[in-house]
């Protein structure tokens, strides 16, 4: 469980009234009440840290009550110009200098606040506890932060998980840090901002890890891009999209488009929670090019086409419906082969495939599609059987035998 020290605030309610001047309080008596006040006049002049009510505000000066026949003042400088006490405020305050003549007893609140900083970074530090901040300034090496009044010190190292690049941007903002160096003798305090912000990304990674289900779809941010994959931040918990999972086509060239910060929608391919380690996937939310293809052009139907490529592999067909194939040189007609025999009684043949021209229409049967390239796979060789076979078939039917007609009247007269 982690514990958090509050910024010091004041042990009475701050629009406290002033008791009514006849009468005892309801509930406290006089006798308390003269104990009370022993108590604080003796912790003022032992120059503790003590609550005064402020009673009156001008542009010099805050006059406070100090119990005594005259009140005692704090320098209006020592209180933010943005945060001026108002009448009625209880503030934390140090005795400096006792009533001297017409000069009324001096105060300050800037030292109380410091000593009760001081008090709140020494018990954080050894209670392992959080405490608040205010990042005040950059310094050469690190940031100046205030606690409740004492000026601690973050290194840059300490102030983010990531190198601060614009210590600008850190002014004014409110913080949370771990003690981790308090000097008694030089007074002075370190803290540490990254400490807070790994804590806290360790907490959400083990409830993301809990959490994540394969299957999921997730939105991410983009971290990196490398040669071994993209790496995405799903909310504080970085996993890998590989290359092979990108997308169905041209894997790389998405990848360079990608830039660092960018929303990506992935899906939870593998969880390791041991290793900390999450497979995302990207091609997965798209649908499988290759079963359009697939549906598009049934195995064994028939193409037609104009070759634009002749390869050393094959011919690559542009399609009529637009679509691209690809007949590999095994599927080619062979030059004197006979179309009707297998391909393997033409290699025995060492018979040289018949190479289409570039621009040539050519006809073919679908055998497939390209695992790879999703192109349509097609057989000229085949189709050019199938039409040899038809071919052979109708010879071999003959002609239709004579009509009566035609035996009384050859001519057709």
């Amino acid at each position: 469980m982690t514990v958090e020290i509050d910024a010091v605030e004041d042990p009475k309610d701050q629009t406290e009234q002033e008791q009514p001047p006849e009468g005892e309080p309801e509930g406290q008596s006089m006798a308390s009440l003269l104990e009370e006040h022993a108590a604080f006049h003796e912790k003022l002049m032992n120059h503790e840290v003590v609550w005064v009510k402020v009673v009156q505000v001008s542009a010099d000066r805050v006059l406070v009550d100090i119990g005594e026949k005259s009140e005692g003042f704090i320098p209006a400088s020592e209180f933010p110009k943005d945060a001026a006490p108002t009448v009625g405020r209880r503030v934390p305050a140090v005795l400096v200098r006792r009533s001297r003549g017409d000069i009324p007893t001096e105060l300050s609140t800037a030292k109380a606040r410091w000593r009760l900083g001081w008090d709140q970074a020494v018990r954080a530090f050894e209670e392992k506890a959080r405490v608040r901040g205010k990042v005040l300034s950059s310094v050469r090496g690190g940031f100046l932060v205030d606690l409740s009044g004492l000026t601690a010190f973050m290194p840059s190292s300490l102030s983010d998980v990531r190198p601060v690049r614009k210590p600008e941007t850190m002014l004014g903002m409110g913080v949370r840090c771990y003690v981790i160096e308090v000097n008694k003798e030089k007074g002075q305090v370190i803290v540490s901002r990254r400490a807070v912000l790994e804590e806290e990304s360790k907490k959400r990674k083990e409830k993301l890890l809990e959490e994540l289900k394969v299957g999921q779809i997730r939105i991410g941010r983009v971290n990196r891009v490398t040669e071994n994959g993209i790496f995405v931040d799903i909310g504080g918990l970085e996993g890998l999209v590989a290359p092979a999972d990108v997308a169905w086509k041209e894997p790389q060239a998405v990848m360079t488009k990608l830039e660092r910060g960018q929303k990506v929608r992935v899906r939870v391919l593998k969880v390791e929670p041991a290793e900390q380690r999450i497979s995302l996937g990207m091609k997965q939310l798209t649908p499988h090019p290759g079963e359009a293809v697939r549906k598009k052009y049934p195995i064994k139907s028939v193409v037609k086409g104009t070759v634009t490529e002749v390869l050393k592999e094959g011919v690559r067909i542009k399609l009529s419906k637009g679509d691209i194939a690809f007949c590999p040189v095994a599927e080619l007609p062979t030059e004197g082969g006979d179309p009707t025999q297998t391909r393997h009684h033409d290699r025995e043949a060492n018979l040289p495939p018949i190479w289409p021209k570039q621009g040539e229409a050519v006809e073919g049967i679908v055998t497939g599609v390209h695992s790879s390239t999703f192109e349509v796979a097609i057989s000229i060789r085949r189709h050019d059987a199938i039409q040899e076979r038809k071919r052979m078939a109708q010879y071999l039917r003959g002609a239709p035998p004579l009509t009566l007609g035609q035996v009384l009247n050859p001519e057709g007269e």
